[in-house]
């Protein structure tokens, strides 16, 4: 036996667990993403996508929607790939997912691109504000935008208003593992759309709530859809919900198709982001969102603030003085009471020690419960009556009788000749008084 054999025993035998751990990972996984969210660019509502709430569906069946058109992804920024306004009519820019984020560059040219005859169809459960803000410029009377509303169920109804397609209604539900969920549905207010503004109803969800509307912008229109799981896989995977999804698509025009794949964002993200003029919770966009946005601009300024930040560092610490130590403070306090203590203890002068030691009991409750004992100057006994040992009492949480002893033990130490153990009963109940009360 050649002596690299055990050498490549242990070899395979390495090879053989791997293969063995990577196959057991993998039967445990599930086969299928059921999340519907966007944290991630290849997760919910991603055209190349094809879990079940993926749009591979959608964008395959769009790509050869329209004979003779092109789609077109839109993969990195909305500004830079869409087409401005100078080009012709007729084309169509599609985004379905969870929610939009479009910054102020991004808004412009969509804007731009809409005005000039296209049309934008955005399929979301939350609209930029920024963007509303330009579509929905003139308001119907006491009908301000907010956002899309929202309400809970496990299965809904879409239908269409025109075209009549007696086909289209369907019936869309969110599930997981196959199994129904409750699941926010999203629709848009009736009091937006009133006769004296262009923008009109083109679908319903639940039979009565406007989910798929028109707004005109210049010479296009925007088509807003508040129902992205109806063209998700699982969804378009059922035969009888393509009539709808054709139906839909059927407001489109006869152009190119440029799909947002660099806009989608997470729902709560968006509706932060995106909410009213009144619920702006993230920063708005700074001098430097543009910089930021350009690679090589990016890594510029991220190089600058390093250089900046370094030389900072090195040149405080060259320049820096050297910090002294400095000698603790001591506190002497103790000592000389201590010393004081000493020398009336010494000198067995008693009266003196419980003078101060009442002098201290007073000013310990007029602190902590607001109570006022004035020591008579004369007979050297607080002033007190009855109403003050109640009030003590309650607030301390302390027998009335209790308080009352250390007041009659103060009086005997004053009136006579006190001794060492008055002294050392009066403080013993005051320590004891003290450690009761509240």
């Amino acid at each position: 036996m050649s002596s690299r054999t055990p050498l490549f025993i242990i070899i395979f035998l390495v090879l053989l667990l791997g293969a063995a751990f990577y196959f057991l990972r993998e039967q445990g996984n599930s086969k299928y993403n059921w999340m519907e969210s966007s944290w991630r660019k290849k997760d919910g509502y991603s055209e190349k996508s094809e879990q079940p709430y993926g749009t591979y569906i959608a964008h395959r069946l769009l790509k050869s929607y329209l004979p003779g058109k092109k789609l077109v992804d839109l993969e990195k920024n909305v500004a830079d790939e869409l087409p401005s306004e100078s080009l012709s009519s007729g084309d169509n820019y599609i985004f379905i997912g969870e929610a939009l984020f479009l910054d102020s560059l991004s808004t412009d040219r969509l804007l731009k691109f809409v005005a000039a005859g296209n049309t934008a169809f955005i399929s979301s459960k939350t609209i930029p504000f920024d963007l509303m803000n330009y579509i929905y410029y003139t308001e119907c009377e006491d009908a301000p935008w907010g956002d899309y509303g929202s309400f809970q169920d496990s299965l809904s109804s879409l239908s269409l208003r025109t075209p009549a397609l007696p086909d289209s209604t369907v019936e869309v539900f969110f599930a997981i593992q196959n199994q129904r969920h409750r699941y926010n549905f999203h629709y848009i207010a009736d009091e937006v759309f009133c006769d004296s503004l262009p923008q009109h109803p083109l679908g319903y969800i639940k039979g009565d709530w406007v989910n798929f509307a028109e707004f005109p912008h210049g010479k296009g229109r925007f088509l807003l859809h508040t129902t992205p799981l109806a063209f998700s896989n699982f969804t378009l995977l059922r035969p009888e919900t393509r009539p709808y999804a054709e139906g839909v698509w059927s407001h489109l025009s006869e152009g190119t198709i440029y799909w947002d794949a660099a806009s989608r964002i997470p729902e709560s993200v968006g509706r932060r982001r995106n909410g009213s003029w009144y619920n702006r919770n993230l920063e708005e966009e700074h001098p430097l969102t543009y910089i930021l946005k350009q690679k090589s601009l990016a890594w510029a300024w991220y190089l600058l603030a390093g250089t900046a930040g370094l030389w900072l560092l090195f040149r405080a610490k060259r320049r820096q003085r050297i910090i002294p130590v400095l000698k603790p403070n001591e506190n002497s306090s103790y000592e000389f009471i201590s010393t004081i203590a000493h020398l009336h203890f010494r000198e067995k002068n008693y009266q003196s020690l419980s003078e101060q030691g009442m002098k201290l009991f007073l000013s310990h409750l007029r602190d902590r419960y607001g109570l006022t004992a004035h020591i008579h100057e004369k007979t050297m006994l607080p002033q007190t009556d009855d109403a003050f040992f109640k009030k003590l009492a309650v607030l301390s949480e302390v027998p009335e009788a209790q308080a009352r002893q250390i007041f009659d033990q103060y009086a005997a130490v004053v009136r006579f000749q006190p001794t060492e153990q008055m002294m050392v009963d009066l403080h013993l109940s005051m320590e004891a008084f003290l450690k009761q009360a509240k």
